[in-house]
């Protein structure tokens, strides 16, 4: 069977391609991206987005092979997805999906077979840059990044509230980029340990992928932003995100900004410990649920000083808000 125990996440263009070729240079396979997980089951895949449409360049399949690996629960989705993508791999196999990163919570509950994740996360300004960029090509990266800010930033702190609740889990791995980059041989030896008990080794060779070059990313493009957007723009993009300090790239930055997330991490953690809940759980009903993620993207609730499971059986769930 193609065991497939292992998820990785993180922002759009935010180091999710280079770290796939590491893990890719140590054994492990996958195609560009899946997605599965972000649906309840595969058989509804079709439902959450480009996901299923992507699975056929991506993992280089057929329409009928994308339909039998629908046709049952996950085991069944990724052992006929990797069995025909890389019939002649004998190692390990990885999910690489980016948006993971939002949903991580109710991913890994989603399928209990997935023993660990990997979340890469960048600096706010460089994010900002590289998707701003990337949309409006045709305008000064400055002024790109000004006309998508609402919605950057939205984007930004989604991610990091759907994650974060997992920071101290034993069995999901954060890598700043911006160390990855610049502390390789250090963090070979983590991500080494974290999935198999060793050090990885460097890659070498060019990567299937056209964004990821041969000795991947250097510290001076990944800090690209310093130089291309001013200092203003720069400070407004920490302000806005400041609910997110811990993935800021420079220590000194995140200690300037970092009161916001301490003091909801704060709040966040009595609350918990009043109510006697904890970061996960599993409603009566059968809906997974993040207490802590909930009291996160919910200012009113984690204020108000409410036990947020009671908070959405009571009414949140009555008005749309999410429970993970």
């Amino acid at each position: 069977m193609s065991k497939v125990d292992l998820i990785i996440g993180g922002y759009e263009r935010g180091g999710t391609t280079l770290l796939s070729e590491i893990f890719r240079a140590n054994g492990f396979e996958s195609g560009f991206e899946c997605g599965v997980l972000l649906a309840d089951e595969p058989a509804k895949m079709p439902e959450t987005g480009p996901y299923w449409e992507m699975l056929l360049a991506g993992w280089r399949i057929e329409p009928e092979t994308r339909a039998e690996a629908a046709a049952g629960d996950f085991d069944h989705f990724y052992n006929t997805l990797c069995t025909a993508a890389f019939p002649d791999h004998t190692g390990r196999f990885f999910d690489k999906t980016p948006r993971y990163m939002a949903q991580l919570g109710l991913c890994l509950h989603r399928y209990s077979a997935i023993k660990s994740a990997v979340i890469i996360h960048r600096d706010p300004r460089a994010v900002f840059l590289s998707m701003a960029t990337r949309m409006l090509p045709n305008i000064p990266p400055a002024k790109a990044v000004t006309k998508k800010f609402k919605a950057l930033t939205e984007r930004y702190l989604d991610y990091f509230t759907g994650c974060i609740a997992h920071q101290d889990a034993e069995n999901v791995l954060f890598v700043p980029l911006e160390e990855l980059v610049s502390r390789e041989d250090v963090w070979m030896k983590t991500l080494g340990y974290f999935v198999t008990g060793k050090p990885f080794h460097k890659r070498d060779g060019r990567s299937r992928f056209d964004n990821v070059g041969k000795k991947g990313m250097d510290l001076e493009r990944i800090m690209g932003f310093e130089s291309q957007l001013p200092a203003s723009l720069q400070a407004e993009i920490l302000d806005a995100t400041r609910l997110a300090s811990p993935f800021f790239a420079d220590a000194t930055e995140r200690a300037r900004y970092g009161d916001t997330w301490a003091e909801a991490q704060h709040r966040i953690l009595a609350l918990l410990a009043k109510y006697e809940r904890p970061r996960s759980l599993v409603l009566e009903d059968g809906t997974f649920f993040e207490p802590f993620t909930y009291l996160l993207r919910y200012a009113d609730v984690r204020r108000a000083g409410r036990d947020p499971v009671e908070h959405y059986q009571k009414s949140g769930k009555r008005e749309g808000r999410l429970p993970h």
